[in-house]
Formats: C-alpha cells, sequence, structure tokens
C-alpha cells in the first residue's frame, strides 16, 4: 500500500514537471480537445505513447531538475515518462468530455422555452341533415 503511494505521488510529482516544461500542458490541451470534440477514447494511450517518446527523445528537463530530484530522475527513465503522459492524456480526456456536457446543460438551460401548442379552434357546429343525409336543403 504504501509503494503505491509514493508512486502515485512520484507521478504527480513528474506531471507538475511536466506542466512547467509546457510540453505536458500542450499534451494536456491535445487530450482536452480529444474529448471535446468526442474523438474516439482509444486515442488517448496514443496520444500519450506519442507525447512521452517526444518528451523523453526530445525536451531537455534539466532546468527542473532541482526542483523535484526524484521525479526528474524517474523521468530519465522513457516507460516512466510514458505512463505520465498517459495519465496527462486520460485527464484532459476526462476534462475535455465533461467541458462538452457542460456546455451542452448551459446551451439547453439559456434556449428559450418551446412555443405553447396554439389551442384548436371550436369545432364546426354540426350541420342538419335533411331526409336523405344531405346536408343540402
Amino acid at each position: 500500500m504504501i509503494k503505491l503511494v509514493r508512486f502515485v505521488g512520484l507521478i504527480i510529482q513528474s506531471i507538475l514537471i511536466e506542466f512547467l516544461h509546457v510540453f505536458g500542458l500542450v499534451a494536456f490541451v491535445i487530450a482536452i480537445a480529444l474529448g471535446f470534440f468526442r474523438l474516439p477514447s482509444w486515442l488517448v494511450p496514443i496520444v500519450g505513447i506519442i507525447c512521452g517518446v517526444i518528451a523523453d527523445k526530445f525536451i531537455d528537463q534539466t532546468e527542473v531538475i532541482a526542483l523535484l530530484e526524484r521525479a526528474a530522475s524517474a523521468n530519465q527513465r522513457g516507460g516512466f515518462l510514458v505512463i505520465v503522459y498517459i495519465v496527462i492524456a486520460a485527464v484532459g480526456y476526462v476534462v475535455g468530455a465533461y467541458s462538452r456536457h457542460a456546455l451542452h446543460r448551459r446551451k439547453i438551460a439559456q434556449a428559450p422555452p418551446p412555443p405553447a401548442p396554439k389551442p384548436n379552434p371550436a369545432p364546426k357546429p354540426p350541420q342538419k341533415r335533411n331526409r336523405n343525409g344531405s346536408s343540402k336543403t
């Protein structure tokens, strides 16, 4: 149990580091767009893996190592960084989907009420019929 709590804490610290690098925010915004535009949720791990590999190979993280040394050393391992970006993408997807739902609810709440149905005119009085059954006199 303690190891699980430490692992979650390490992931949270790594997410903070990635947000400080701005590339984590870019991945988060991409994931929000995925959720907002109702794109399939199977794209979330793909975005997480792509962003994790890009961050591992191309982003220099030496500026913020002094902030959180343990998380920074864990970020040096590519597999851990992929997990971090999958978490970022998943949370971003949920935020995007929720924001779309909230926007839809707000539009429904602000919409004018539907027009009241028009009352039917009074029914015509029945015509008197003669003995033959026609209404002509």
